[in-house]
């Protein structure tokens, strides 16, 4: 199996990513999405959005260049692209205009950002005064982005 076999097994979930990365004899993920944007290959993550995509190899390319780029917005959109949804459905999920990725916004908690915003307002406020300052910032900016948020099928 040569790389791009080893590509097209990988997309089309044959394989798994590490070996092929092992078999394309590349680093990282990363390194695998730029040989198949290369080659013109329909990458079935994230819907076989190729900008997104690219994008996000933009922002690893600007990070090994020693460029300023905010990381947590680049893990953010390794995270979607492998959990297969938008930023936009993500933010319609949760019912926010952004997601405070700056403020420490973790993929990894999204059912504890869910259930925190599904609390009733007193014990949003109360579960607010046992955090730390970190935590209290953010959860503070998931309350203020979600009242701020406008279901655009609602206009």
């Amino acid at each position: 199996m040569d790389w791009y076999d080893a590509l097209k097994a990988w997309q089309d979930g044959k394989l798994p990513a590490e070996e092929a990365i092992r078999i394309s004899k590349v680093e990282d993920i990363f390194e695998l999405w730029e040989l198949a944007l290369g080659c013109g290959i329909d990458i079935k993550l994230a819907g076989g959005d190729r900008d997104h995509i690219a994008a996000v190899i933009k922002g690893h390319r600007q990070v090994q260049r020693g460029e300023t780029v905010d990381i947590n917005d680049l893990l953010l959109e390794v995270e979607l692209l492998l959990a297969e949804i938008s930023e936009d459905d993500l933010k319609r999920r949760l019912r926010m205009k952004w997601l405070p990725t700056s403020d420490g916004f973790d993929f990894a908690n999204i059912a504890d950002y869910e259930r925190f915003l599904a609390l009733p307002r007193e014990e949003q406020k109360a579960f607010l005064r046992g955090l730390d300052d970190d935590d209290y910032q953010l959860y503070e900016t998931i309350l203020i982005s979600h009242a701020c948020y406008r279901d655009p099928n609602e206009k």
